[in-house]
């Protein structure tokens, strides 16, 4: 009885294990669903980190900027962005 108990909990957990793992991670959960145009050169010198939200992983493509207190979405087309991000790599996240 103990033994088929064991192999129950055990098949159990391993079908848990396999479905989390097929399961969307929490940043998935946190896509900008609208983006900003607008941006100043102050507010960018604030940015801590930044990451880009690719349409794979989301509705839309759009660049996370991560500030001291908060997320600011904003489109990544915006020229004076792209500028500021090419001479910023140094803080990009990993993409998703």
């Amino acid at each position: 009885m103990e033994l088929k108990l064991v192999a129950l909990l055990l098949i159990s957990f391993t079908v848990l294990l396999h479905t989390a793992e097929a399961m969307p991670t929490s940043r998935v959960a946190n896509c900008c669903t609208r983006v900003s145009n607008k941006i100043n050169l102050r507010m960018l010198k604030s940015v801590k980190s930044f990451e880009i939200q690719h349409q794979r992983a989301c509705t839309i493509k759009a660049v996370i900027l991560h500030m001291a207190r908060c997320i600011i979405c904003i489109d990544p087309n915006n020229a004076a962005l792209q500028k500021w991000m090419q001479n910023h790599q140094h803080k990009k996240k990993n993409d998703f």
